[in-house]
């Protein structure tokens, strides 16, 4: 067996012992899990009592698989779990929390320690970047949750949709998951002037088209978009192009951009779910459909559409 450790960090602003108490009571989980998120409807058991050595929680749903999760010690800046997956495959790991004191709140570590047959060696760096990015974005809700007591993301399953063709006129972009936010506000602001200054015939919303993905590196390439009619030349570092009709699967996220990784991991589950092969390059499109600058972050909604093969 190979054995691999996947470990991710965010600072929140609460104390040790109010994260300790929170994330030792299973009760708690559902409302920051990476998973439970992508099916809120599954059925949860939790033992009686909660907070103590061996005390756990049961998940059986029909896209996150089958589960449980034990309480094996508790410390003032520590908690140690066994992760056990019954479906769609078995596998057992080791979890830990470690939680540090810092100058604006607390930094909270989330890891996990397992191991793979020698047979999947290929696979180690795979499964290593898809529950590092689970993990980074339970990390999120979990900061958000204890913060404010809310995570404004919801999740609805669209389904398949004919895309038709997109012209668009735009500007490059790459980087990592945490700088793709001031990135795109950039392009977003120059694009907008740019339409309002040259009268572009805009005939759609905002999206964000991604090129590829580093799933190791978490590492995009993108266009930030705005849909034009056919024609529109592009000038300087404006770049034009056209996405041909495809047929695509899409999600809709309802709630804080931040979360958007999530409506990312609900697409991806559920084309896997239903067979669907989908293209890596390009990976998709991210369509905001409403402004941000004039919208409440609740009622932010955006699309996430994967192209098919």
């Amino acid at each position: 067996m190979l054995s691999y450790q996947v470990n991710r960090s965010i600072e929140i602003e609460k104390t040790q012992s109010d994260i300790i108490e929170y994330l030792k009571d299973f009760t708690h989980w559902p409302e920051w899990s990476p998973w439970i998120i992508m099916e809120p409807e599954c059925e949860l058991t939790y033992s009686d009592e909660q907070g103590v050595v061996g005390s756990g929680y049961q998940w059986n749903g029909h896209r996150i698989g089958t589960g449980a999760m034990v309480l094996e010690s508790t410390q003032e800046h520590r908690l140690d779990m066994e992760l056990h997956f019954f479906r769609p495959f078995k596998s057992h790991a080791k979890v830990t929390f470690l939680v540090t004191p810092s100058q604006s709140g607390c930094t909270v570590e989330w890891m996990m320690q397992s191991r793979v047959p020698w047979f999947l060696f290929f696979l180690k760096s795979m499964f290593k970047s898809m529950i590092g990015m689970d993990y980074d974005r339970g990390l999120r809700m979990l900061k958000s949750q204890m913060e404010t007591g809310q995570v404004l993301s919801q999740l609805t399953d669209v389904g398949s949709r004919k895309q038709n063709e997109i012209n668009y006129i735009g500007l490059m972009g790459s980087g990592t998951i945490p700088e793709l936010g001031s990135v795109m506000q950039e392009h977003m602001a120059r694009l907008y002037e740019m339409a309002e200054r040259e009268s572009l015939p805009v005939t759609g919303e905002l999206f964000c088209y991604y090129l590829s993905m580093d799933m190791k590196q978490g590492y995009f390439e993108f266009i930030t978009c705005l849909p034009v009619k056919a024609g529109v030349a592009a000038t300087g570092d404006f770049v034009a192009g056209t996405i041909p009709e495809c047929e695509t699967y899409v999600v809709e996220h309802k709630g804080e951009y931040w979360f958007l990784g999530n409506a990312w991991s609900f697409v991806m589950n559920l084309t896997r779910q239903n067979g669907i092969k989908v293209k890596t390059k390009p990976l998709g499109i991210e369509r905001y459909l409403n402004n941000p600058n004039e919208t409440d972050k609740a009622d932010l909604l955006t699309e996430v559409i994967v192209f098919k093969k």
